[in-house]
């Protein structure tokens, strides 16, 4: 029995191709959304040191604490582009771990089919909490 050979080109190649092409056409119009995602956790984990503290102190002093540390989020926020009545801001705190959340939605606009899509983001901050005495 005689194998013929296959062209170097054929149908395949190009499904090949196109089905890269594809791909990289998503991930270029989906970029703008993994970066605000990284920066607003990028944001988070800045925060979670002066949350830590506030976890450490008594309640009347770690609330006022609490709410300086998601004013600062809600300005950084700000400044990152992110409406700030449409991002909602969550700080948990308990002996045992802390966290820091942040809901907002964002958008990818790909040229072709001309269509918006919207995405809810929820980057969380997840960090130990227990005291450490030296």
């Amino acid at each position: 029995m005689k194998y013929r050979k296959p062209r170097t080109i054929n149908w395949v190649t190009f499904l090949l191709v196109g089905v890269a092409g594809l791909f990289v056409y998503v991930i270029i119009y989906l970029w703008p959304v993994y970066s605000v995602h990284s920066r607003v956790k990028g944001i988070l984990l800045d925060h979670v040191p002066a949350l830590y503290k506030a976890n450490l102190m008594p309640d009347e002093v770690s609330r006022p604490m609490m709410e300086g540390i998601k004013n600062s989020i809600a300005a950084e926020l700000t400044k990152l582009g992110i409406n700030d009545k449409a991002a909602k801001i969550f700080l948990r705190r308990n002996p045992k771990e802390i966290q820091l959340e942040v809901h907002f939605k964002a958008k990818a606009h790909f040229p072709w089919p001309d269509k918006t899509y919207e995405f809810n983001l929820a980057p969380r901050v997840v960090s130990d909490a227990t005291r450490v005495d030296w």
